[in-house]
Order: C-alpha cells, then structure tokens, then sequence
C-alpha cells in the first residue's frame, strides 16, 4: 500500500536524524516534565503504576516502515483517559496530520495514512514501558537484568523492545527514550525527546 498524498510531503528516509536519538532528555527547549512522581522500585508496583496514569504527552520523532513504504516525522501523543490525540509533523514541521480517537474509535483513517494496521488502545501502554493491562491480551514479559523494567514484550502478536530508557527532567522518573514495535513486515519507531504528566483539568 503506498503512502497517500497527505503523508507524502512527510516522508524522508528512516535513516535520517532519527537514527542519531540517543540524547539523554535534558529538558532544553522542551515541554515541562513530571516533578511530583516516582515510581516503585518492584516491577509488579512499577508496572501498575504506570498502567493506572491518566494520561500524559509525550513529544518525539516516528519511524514507520510497511513494506517498501516508510514515513518519518515528528510526534505529539496526548494521551487522557477518555482520548487519543496524535499529532505528525514532517521535519521543520513540514505538512502534517492530526487525528483524535474515544475508546472504541475506529483507527481506520490513521491505518491507512499509515500504510499498516495500529494498536492504538494498547499503543499508550507500551509507550510508557508496560503491557497493556487487558486481561484477554496476553503479555510475555523480559525484564533487564537487575533492573524492575521491560527489555521485551510479546503481547497481541506484537513484539516491543526498550533499547533506551533515560531519566525526565525535573522528575525521579525513567521512562523509555526509544521503543520498537514490530508485526509481519511493519516496524515502528519513537525516539521520546520529552514527557509531560497531564494537569488535572484535563485528565477527562
């Protein structure tokens, strides 16, 4: 399936600056973090926690790649409880794309911008370094060694990996820095440059 016309100004090669997202989330000219949070050290308590925040943005770059196909750019993910709100943007914020989704949204419109089918219920679970907590949803769990944090996952005939975890801001967090998703011929990328914790007036 090729790309169509309004992600084509987006497109560029996955081998571009994307590759080179290996910096430590300094906060510089990045979006506010979350000062107030720490997270338990044991990865069942770690992994609750997490699976229980209401919401939270993050803002980053995407690789996909889907067949011969591949678009990369910008992302914004805010995430509430009751939306999804993704935002992508070429480099230099050339072109872009938004698209917003309830529970139980059909994502078809963001799968064929795609080129590739997209879990995005269990997609704002994985980003944060946790299976998605549905229980008819297997999750196959590998920790790092020593360390209460996923290295893999295998959940919903998807595999993510955390090649990078880095610590947030003005926060005793560590969350991922770069996750890979991967099913049947289509890979997806997110380099995280920044979190943020969502304020109350907005965790709807």
């Amino acid at each position: 399936m090729r790309l169509p016309a309004l992600l084509l100004v987006l497109s560029c090669s996955l081998a571009l600056p994307l590759l080179n997202g290996c910096a430590v989330l300094d906060g510089r000219d990045a979006v506010p973090a979350l000062p107030d949070l720490a997270l338990p050290d044991g990865w069942e308590a770690r992994r609750g926690t997490l699976q229980g925040w209401p919401g939270y943005e993050l803002r980053g770059r995407v690789a996909v790649a889907s067949g011969e196909d591949g678009f990369s750019g910008n992302l914004r993910w805010l995430q509430r409880p009751t939306l999804t709100r993704l935002e992508l943007d070429g480099p230099l914020g050339v072109g872009g794309a938004h698209y917003e989704f309830a529970p139980g949204a059909d994502p078809a419109a963001l799968e064929q911008a795609l080129g590739a089918p997209v879990p995005l219920a269990s997609l704002r679970y994985w980003l944060l370094g946790v299976p998605d907590p549905d229980p008819t949803l297997v999750a196959e769990e590998s920790l790092e060694h020593g360390e209460a944090r996923l290295a893999t996952l295998r959940q919903a005939g998807w595999e993510i990996a955390y090649p990078r975890y880095a610590p947030v801001a003005g926060s005793r967090l560590e969350l991922p820095q770069r996750i890979e998703v991967r099913r049947e011929g289509l890979r997806l990328r997110v380099w995280v440059d920044a979190w943020q914790g969502m304020p109350r007036e907005e965790t709807r």
